[in-house]
């Protein structure tokens, strides 16, 4: 259950974006300083995109395509996960499992990796460039 009212948490949303602008570190800056319990409600609301999200997460940024699809995606989309790309024989997702967010390595059937922390999309780029079903 939100702790935050709606109408202030929209405010802090607001004041976010004027001080981040688009940059998406600066972002990640500003929001690391917010009361964690705050910060966990914002990056689970429709106030936040699912790249400004996948950022905080992981402090790295996806492909071109990746970040448009994220971009085009509410924060609270990530609960039931985000197609990032194909790559070959397999497909990345951006999701949240058991509260962690996570980049899933799928066959289409089953998954066949996880990552999590700082650097997850790029160790599940170099897992999908590397396998051999």
């Amino acid at each position: 259950m939100p702790v935050t009212d709606y109408i202030e948490l929209a405010e802090l949303a607001d004041r976010i974006f004027a001080i981040a602008e688009d940059d998406l570190e600066r972002f990640a800056g500003v929001i690391a300083d917010i009361d964690p319990s705050i910060r966990d409600e914002l990056l689970h609301s429709d106030f936040l995109n699912a790249l400004q999200v996948f950022y905080v997460a992981f402090g790295e940024v996806p492909t071109e395509l990746a970040e448009e699809r994220l971009l085009l995606e509410p924060a609270t989309a990530v609960a039931n996960g985000i197609l990032l790309e194909d790559r070959d024989l397999l497909e990345l997702y951006f999701a949240e499992i058991d509260g962690v967010p996570s980049v899933l390595v799928t066959d289409g059937e089953a998954v066949r990796a996880s990552f999590t922390g700082r650097g997850a999309y790029g160790r599940a780029v170099s897992y999908s460039e590397e396998y051999e079903p």
